[in-house]
C-alpha cells in the first residue's frame, strides 16, 4: 500500500527509526501470533552515529524501503542487536523500519505510516506474525493483511536463549509436512485461539497448553536437539508461565514473572545465550537517540 496525498502532512524527516524484535508462532499460532520484545532495529537516512553500518541494497531494510516508495539513491544506516537468523524476526524489524521510513520521509502520517509498513513488511516476508508485532507491538495476531495488538498482563517478562548456530527461516519450513491430519490441525488451532483468550482476560494460567503444538514445532524440535533440550528444562520449572520455539527456531522463549526471569535465565544458561527482555508495547516508530546493543 502506497501512502496517498490524503494522508499526508507536514511531519519531519525522522531521525532515527526502530522497530521491535519479535518472538513468532508462540506455539500453535503458526504465521499468526506474535510477540514484539525490546530489542530494536534502528534504521537512518540523516544523522546517526559513525560506527552504524550502511545498508546495502539487498538488505531487508532496503529492499522495504524502496518496496515502499523510497528514494533507492538514498544511503540507510542501521544498527541492532537483534542476532539474524535466530528467530527473533530480525528481517521482519527490518523491513518494518525500512517500509515506514520510506512513508514519513513520503509525508505519511505516524499512523498511515505503520499500516503501509506492515503491509509492505508482510508481503516481503512471506507471512505477517513478525511484521505484526514489529509495527504494532505488544501481543499480535494477524490474518492477511489485517493485524490487531493486545496488551499483555504487567509484570511479566521473556526469556529468551539462542545458540551460537543459525537457522534460514528456508531451511527449517522445508522440515515441515506439506500436510497435517484433521486432528493434529483441531489440536493446534483450539490452543492458538487459546492464546488469544488468555491475553485478552489476562488469565495467563492457560498458556502452558495454549503453547502446545502439532503442526511446526515437533519437526523443527527434532532437527535442533539443542533447542528441544532447552524447551524441555525450561518447562520443567513452574516459574515459567509459557514457552516455546521462537519463529523457525533456534531461539526458544519463555513467558516469566518479572520477579522470576533472573533465575529462569539461568536454568538455561549454559552452551548459547540467553536474555531477559520486556514486551515492547510500541512498535514501529521515530526516536532521536542511540540504538544500543
Amino acid at each position: 500500500m502506497r501512502v496517498g496525498e490524503a494522508d499526508a502532512a507536514a511531519y519531519p524527516d525522522p531521525v532515527i527509526v526502530t522497530a521491535p524484535a519479535s518472538s513468532a508462532n508462540l506455539g500453535p499460532g503458526f504465521d499468526c501470533l506474535g510477540l514484539a520484545l525490546d530489542l530494536p532495529f534502528g534504521l537512518s537516512v540523516d544523522e546517526h552515529p559513525e560506527d552504524w553500518l550502511a545498508a546495502e541494497p539487498t538488505h531487508p531494510a532496503a529492499v522495504a524501503f524502496v518496496a515502499a516508495g523510497g528514494d533507492p539513491g538514498v544511503e540507510l544506516r542501521w544498527r541492532s542487536p537483534i542476532p539474524p537468523g535466530r528467530g527473533l524476526g530480525f528481517s521482519g524489524a527490518a523491513r518494518v523500519a525500512g517500509a515506514y521510513l520510506a512513508a514519513r520521509r513520503g509525508g505519511a502520517g505516524h499512523d498511515a505510516g505503520r499500516a503501509s509498513a506492515f503491509e509492505v513488511a508482510a508481503d516481503l516476508e512471506g507471512h505477517p506474525d513478525n511484521a505484526a508485532a514489529s509495527t504494532y507491538g505488544g501481543f499480535t495476531v494477524a490474518a492477511g493483511t489485517t493485524a490487531r495488538s493486545l496488551p499483555m498482563a504487567p509484570g511479566v517478562a521473556v526469556v529468551v536463549w539462542w545458540p551460537e548456530r543459525s537457522t534460514s527461516t528456508d531451511a527449517s519450513r522445508r522440515v515441515l509436512a506439506d500436510e497435517v491430519t484433521l486432528a493434529d490441525a483441531s489440536w493446534s488451532i483450539a490452543r492458538s485461539s487459546l492464546w488469544v483468550a488468555a491475553v485478552a482476560t489476562g488469565d495467563l494460567s492457560l498458556l502452558r497448553v495454549a503453547c502446545e503444538d502439532r503442526v511446526h514445532q515437533p519437526s523443527r524440535l527434532a532437527a535442533r536437539p539443542d533447542a528441544a533440550g532447552t524447551l524441555d528444562a525450561l518447562l520443567g520449572s513452574d516459574t515459567v508461565l509459557a514457552a516455546w520455539l521462537s519463529g523457525s527456531g533456534p531461539t526458544v522463549a519463555a513467558l516469566v514473572r518479572t520477579d522470576g526471569a533472573e533465575q529462569v535465565a539461568e536454568l538455561v544458561a549454559g552452551e548459547g545465550n540467553t536474555r531477559v527482555l520486556e514486551i515492547a508495547t510500541d512498535g514501529v516508530g521515530e526516536r532521536d537517540d542511540d540504538v544500543s546493543p
